[in-house]
């Protein structure tokens, strides 16, 4: 009979050219092409100069920026939104076989929620948005990604209760990604939402998936969470809870940069 190549002797197993066993447990950083032990920032590495040394704890995280919007200017936008901006039905993006590319289409059960884009560029609000994601951004503790601007204008999202929406059922977004295939969603890097009217509503909580935890994140109900920025990375799976009572706005877009390499 043949020998198993599952040996349980613990020799390694028949085909395994890893060039050392490992153990399975954290050993700290490892030289990619010897496979063993190096320090961060001494390790060799093909590119030339320095290696990087740089290191962020927040990559799967949320952050708040609480206020930085009036409760004037919350209003001011949703007006002018609904009265100036152009409406379009939510869309999403779904693969068909093996295209990398993409393709929209209707989905309410998964998404319902009207967009409403403004037809030119808002300086003010382009450029306060941009303000605030570059400054979080570059700040110790940020996120430091290559940001270079927005590719894509912010829009006001509006979700409704079943009861007051058009098509009959709840306003909601399910577990997602901003980052996809196409030219410009490839670059998204950051994203945000500013809370233009909490309190207002019932369900329509962000949620986002970090590790085992999917519950709404925290301080977003509140008349005082209005005016507060969350940003997050755009490869963080998110979703917008199911309305039950209500209208619920934000502005809702994103920082671009080349795509992560």
């Amino acid at each position: 009979m043949p020998k198993s190549k599952n040996n349980r002797k613990g020799k390694k197993r028949v085909g395994d050219k890893r060039p050392v066993a490992r153990s399975g447990r954290n050993e700290g950083s490892v030289d990619y092409r010897t496979a063993k032990p190096g320090d961060i920032g001494t390790a060799p590495m093909d590119a030339p100069g320095a290696a990087p040394d740089r290191q962020c704890p927040y990559l799967d995280r949320v952050a708040t920026l609480p206020n930085v919007f009036t409760a004037d200017e919350c209003n001011q936008i949703i007006n002018t939104a609904l009265n100036d901006w152009q409406e379009r039905e939510s869309m999403i993006q779904r693969d068909k076989g093996t295209e990398i590319k993409q393709n929209f289409e209707e989905d309410h059960d998964y998404r319902n929620t009207t967009l409403f884009i403004p037809p030119k560029p808002d300086e003010w609000l382009f450029s306060k948005i941009m303000s605030l994601v570059h400054g979080f951004n570059n700040r110790e503790e940020g996120y430091g990604f290559d940001i270079h601007g927005l590719a894509e204008p912010p829009n006001v999202m509006r979700y409704q209760a079943p009861d007051i929406n058009v098509h009959g059922k709840p306003g909601r977004y399910d577990w997602h990604m901003d980052v996809g295939p196409g030219p410009v969603p490839s670059m998204r890097k950051l994203s945000y939402s500013i809370l233009l009217n909490p309190g207002e509503y019932e369900g329509g909580e962000l949620c986002f998936h970090i590790g085992r935890n999917t519950d709404p994140y925290p301080g977003q109900t509140t008349k005082e969470a209005m005016g507060n920025m969350v940003l997050f990375p755009s490869y963080c799976l998110h979703r917008v809870l199911p309305m039950t009572k209500g209208t619920r706005y934000a502005v809702v877009g994103w920082a671009h940069g080349n795509s992560f390499k």
